[in-house]
Protein backbone atom coordinates (compact mmCIF):
# COMPACT_ATOMS: atom_id res chain seq x y z
CA UNK A 1 0.00 0.00 0.00
CA UNK A 2 3.10 2.52 0.90
CA UNK A 3 4.62 1.40 -2.49
CA UNK A 4 1.09 2.47 -4.39
CA UNK A 5 0.85 5.38 -2.55
CA UNK A 6 4.87 6.68 -3.50
CA UNK A 7 4.59 5.68 -6.93
CA UNK A 8 0.92 7.93 -6.92
CA UNK A 9 2.53 10.69 -5.57
CA UNK A 10 5.76 10.96 -7.89
CA UNK A 11 3.10 10.35 -10.90
CA UNK A 12 1.67 13.50 -9.45
CA UNK A 13 4.34 15.04 -9.40
CA UNK A 14 5.44 14.29 -12.72
CA UNK A 15 2.36 15.91 -13.81
CA UNK A 16 2.62 18.58 -11.93
CA UNK A 17 5.52 19.80 -13.16
CA UNK A 18 7.26 19.07 -9.64
CA UNK A 19 10.92 17.52 -9.08
CA UNK A 20 12.54 16.70 -6.44
CA UNK A 21 14.72 19.48 -4.67
CA UNK A 22 18.42 18.79 -6.87
CA UNK A 23 16.66 17.20 -10.03
CA UNK A 24 18.27 18.26 -13.25
CA UNK A 25 15.50 20.87 -14.84
CA UNK A 26 14.38 19.36 -18.38
CA UNK A 27 14.21 22.50 -20.51
CA UNK A 28 14.22 26.39 -19.42
CA UNK A 29 13.18 27.04 -15.67
CA UNK A 30 12.68 30.46 -14.23
CA UNK A 31 13.66 30.45 -10.83
CA UNK A 32 12.33 32.59 -7.75
CA UNK A 33 15.04 34.52 -6.22
CA UNK A 34 15.56 36.10 -2.97
CA UNK A 35 18.37 38.31 -1.61
CA UNK A 36 19.64 37.37 1.80
CA UNK A 37 21.95 39.54 2.53
CA UNK A 38 24.40 42.20 0.56
CA UNK A 39 27.32 43.35 2.24
CA UNK A 40 30.15 45.66 1.43
CA UNK A 41 32.46 43.99 3.94
CA UNK A 42 32.42 40.40 3.26
CA UNK A 43 34.98 38.88 5.19
CA UNK A 44 37.63 37.07 3.90
CA UNK A 45 36.04 37.11 -0.03
CA UNK A 46 39.23 38.75 -1.21
CA UNK A 47 38.40 36.70 -4.47
CA UNK A 48 35.72 37.37 -7.16
CA UNK A 49 33.66 33.64 -7.19
CA UNK A 50 30.22 32.52 -7.62
CA UNK A 51 29.35 28.84 -5.42
CA UNK A 52 26.10 27.30 -4.10
CA UNK A 53 25.89 26.39 -0.67
CA UNK A 54 23.39 23.16 -0.64
CA UNK A 55 23.53 22.64 3.26
CA UNK A 56 22.80 24.09 6.45
CA UNK A 57 26.20 23.18 8.12
CA UNK A 58 28.28 25.39 4.91
CA UNK A 59 25.73 28.10 5.38
CA UNK A 60 26.38 28.85 8.79
CA UNK A 61 29.78 28.42 8.20
CA UNK A 62 30.05 30.76 5.31
CA UNK A 63 27.89 33.28 6.89
CA UNK A 64 30.12 33.06 9.97
CA UNK A 65 32.89 33.61 7.63
CA UNK A 66 31.51 36.51 6.00
CA UNK A 67 30.20 38.71 8.92
CA UNK A 68 33.50 37.62 11.27
CA UNK A 69 34.63 41.40 11.45
CA UNK A 70 31.14 42.18 12.69
CA UNK A 71 30.22 42.84 16.37
CA UNK A 72 27.35 40.64 17.14
CA UNK A 73 26.08 39.50 13.76
CA UNK A 74 22.25 38.21 13.69
CA UNK A 75 21.70 34.97 13.01
CA UNK A 76 22.21 33.69 9.30
CA UNK A 77 18.43 33.74 7.84
CA UNK A 78 16.67 30.77 8.03
CA UNK A 79 16.87 28.37 4.43
CA UNK A 80 14.88 25.79 3.25
CA UNK A 81 17.71 23.18 2.76
CA UNK A 82 17.32 20.57 0.93
CA UNK A 83 14.58 22.25 -1.27
CA UNK A 84 16.52 25.28 -1.83
CA UNK A 85 19.70 26.83 -1.31
CA UNK A 86 22.40 29.90 -0.87
CA UNK A 87 23.93 31.82 -3.50
CA UNK A 88 27.00 33.59 -2.72
CA UNK A 89 28.54 35.80 -5.68
CA UNK A 90 31.46 37.97 -4.57
CA UNK A 91 33.06 40.50 -6.18
CA UNK A 92 36.26 39.97 -4.47
CA UNK A 93 38.91 42.80 -2.14
CA UNK A 94 38.57 46.34 -4.02
CA UNK A 95 40.84 49.08 -2.88
CA UNK A 96 38.25 51.53 -3.06
CA UNK A 97 34.46 52.62 -2.02
CA UNK A 98 31.34 52.97 -4.44
CA UNK A 99 31.56 49.20 -5.52
CA UNK A 100 28.46 46.65 -4.71
CA UNK A 101 25.54 44.12 -6.21
CA UNK A 102 22.41 43.84 -5.78
CA UNK A 103 19.89 41.60 -7.64
CA UNK A 104 18.87 42.79 -10.73
CA UNK A 105 15.68 40.41 -11.46
CA UNK A 106 13.31 38.65 -9.55
CA UNK A 107 14.28 35.59 -11.46
CA UNK A 108 17.12 33.29 -12.26
CA UNK A 109 16.76 31.17 -14.99
CA UNK A 110 18.21 27.60 -15.95
CA UNK A 111 18.63 26.69 -19.82
CA UNK A 112 20.45 23.44 -20.15
CA UNK A 113 21.83 22.78 -16.34
CA UNK A 114 23.25 26.61 -16.09
CA UNK A 115 21.91 28.69 -13.72
CA UNK A 116 22.13 32.37 -15.22
CA UNK A 117 21.03 35.19 -12.37
CA UNK A 118 21.21 38.90 -13.30
CA UNK A 119 22.67 42.02 -11.03
CA UNK A 120 23.70 45.47 -10.57
CA UNK A 121 27.03 45.15 -10.40
CA UNK A 122 28.30 48.67 -9.62
CA UNK A 123 31.72 50.16 -9.95
CA UNK A 124 32.56 54.06 -9.26
CA UNK A 125 33.46 55.82 -12.43
CA UNK A 126 36.44 56.43 -13.57
CA UNK A 127 38.46 59.60 -12.25
CA UNK A 128 35.79 59.95 -9.61
CA UNK A 129 36.56 60.43 -5.90
CA UNK A 130 35.76 58.11 -3.77
CA UNK A 131 37.32 56.84 -0.21
CA UNK A 132 40.87 54.85 -0.53
CA UNK A 133 39.28 51.70 1.88
CA UNK A 134 39.49 47.97 0.88
CA UNK A 135 35.76 46.55 0.64
CA UNK A 136 34.54 43.00 0.11
CA UNK A 137 31.22 43.65 -1.80
CA UNK A 138 29.27 40.58 -1.98
CA UNK A 139 25.50 39.20 -2.44
CA UNK A 140 23.45 36.38 -0.91
CA UNK A 141 20.52 35.07 -3.10
CA UNK A 142 18.22 31.93 -1.81
CA UNK A 143 16.50 30.33 -4.78
CA UNK A 144 15.15 26.83 -5.21
CA UNK A 145 17.85 24.21 -6.06
CA UNK A 146 16.87 23.07 -9.81
CA UNK A 147 19.64 20.94 -10.00
CA UNK A 148 21.87 23.06 -12.30
CA UNK A 149 25.35 22.27 -13.25
CA UNK A 150 26.83 25.19 -14.17
CA UNK A 151 26.25 29.02 -12.65
CA UNK A 152 26.90 32.74 -14.48
CA UNK A 153 26.46 35.61 -13.35
CA UNK A 154 25.51 38.59 -15.72
CA UNK A 155 25.38 42.42 -14.53
CA UNK A 156 22.90 44.89 -16.38
CA UNK A 157 24.75 45.10 -19.61
CA UNK A 158 24.61 41.72 -19.99
CA UNK A 159 28.51 40.77 -19.75
CA UNK A 160 29.15 37.62 -17.71
CA UNK A 161 31.06 38.84 -14.90
CA UNK A 162 31.46 35.76 -12.96
CA UNK A 163 31.05 31.48 -13.80
CA UNK A 164 31.38 28.66 -11.90
CA UNK A 165 30.57 25.01 -11.43
CA UNK A 166 28.34 23.68 -8.80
Amino acid sequence: MKRQSRIGILALMVMAGCAPPGSPVAGDAALPITALANQNQCGALDQPAVRWISDSGAWRALYAQINRQRMNPPPPPPVDFPRAGVLLIAMGQRSTAGYGLALADEVATVRGGMLTVRVSWREPLPGARRAQVMTNPCLLATLPDAGFTQMQVLDQEGQVRLEGER
